[in-house]
């Protein structure tokens, strides 16, 4: 067999392994590690419909510089701050770009963070070590540069970037993945709106005296959580309002339950003349349960 024929019976069965892979990710298998974890109680359509938007393939023949590669070296970039279902999405569908893909993950350092975005929750430390637990990641570079170069690319032998599409501007430069989008080495994907640090964040901030509260019973000092001896003692006295409000609720929803509701209608019966609409409806309740107990009383029942 000359070589010509080799290659192409090799890049023919490749193309079709290609074709089996697109129809299996169409179909939403849950084999190997390329989706999300299945849940207790939902059904397949329903996996389907939550994950067959973020499965977008690429087209491989359109990339040149892959010809040939068994394997796909990927790039993935961000802060990953307070890692969430959004991080890890972005970096499910950078997974399942190729069937055979290599996912490197690039963390941004600690101060350059700092410097362009503003402080963070976790440490770059602890923003590593949260991706590193993603089960998509194979390789992780921390820190890693805010831009990405082509000569970096170079450097860690990645095939391309993955992000968003939207353009990325610092500074007078309106995207700073241009250059990589105009070399070929791009492929977007789908970010997932619905969640972010930033709302995490907020959401903590709108219920500042509630966490602070929180966290102050389970322990922590007012040192710990910066705060002064007089907030100290007004979350305090909070905490025992709100505790007195609680009790005073649970003995007025007992009253209700077992005091109330009982005798409401022999009362209304009582105060309501015997034409009036509250003593009919009150006649009515005890004609559908039976005889009253006035008359089961003169029966001797």
């Amino acid at each position: 067999v000359s070589t010509q024929s080799t290659g192409y019976i090799t890049n023919n069965l490749r193309e079709r392994v290609e074709q089996i892979w697109l129809f299996s990710t169409m179909s939403i298998s849950v084999q190997g590690h390329k989706l999300p974890a299945t849940r207790v109680g939902e059904s397949e359509q329903e996996y389907n419909d939550k994950y067959a938007m973020y499965i977008n393939p690429a087209d491989r023949s359109k990339y040149k510089h892959i010809a040939g590669k068994d394997q796909i070296r990927v790039y993935v970039d961000g802060v990953f701050d307070m890692f969430h279902f959004g991080h890890a999405r972005y970096i499910m569908q950078a997974k399942n770009m190729f069937p055979n893909t290599y996912v490197i993950a690039g963390v941004a350092a600690g101060s350059t963070t700092l410097e362009l975005k503003g402080q963070t929750v976790m440490t770059e430390e602890e923003r590593c070590e949260s991706v590193r637990q993603c089960r998509y990641v194979d390789e992780v570079i921390c820190p890693a540069p805010w831009c990405v170069s082509l000569e970096f690319l170079k450097e860690h032998n990645i095939d391309f970037v993955v992000q968003n599409d939207a353009p990325y501007p610092m500074g007078d430069n309106p995207d700073i993945y241009k250059p990589i989008k105009d070399a070929g080495m791009f492929l977007p994907v789908i970010r997932t709106n619905s969640v972010s640090t930033s709302d995490y964040i907020t959401r903590i901030i709108s219920e500042y005296d509630r966490y602070l509260q929180r966290n102050l019973e389970r322990g922590y000092s007012r040192q710990d959580l910066g705060i002064t001896f007089l907030k100290e003692k007004r979350l305090e006295v909070l905490r025992r309002v709100e505790g007195v409000q609680k009790t005073i609720n649970g003995y007025i929803a007992d009253f209700m339950e077992y005091f109330y509701e009982p005798i409401s209608h022999r009362i209304v019966d009582f105060i309501s003349p015997n034409n009036s609409p509250a003593h009919s409806d009150v006649s009515d309740q005890e004609d559908e349960t039976g005889e009253s107990t006035s008359k089961k009383q003169k029966s001797g029942e």
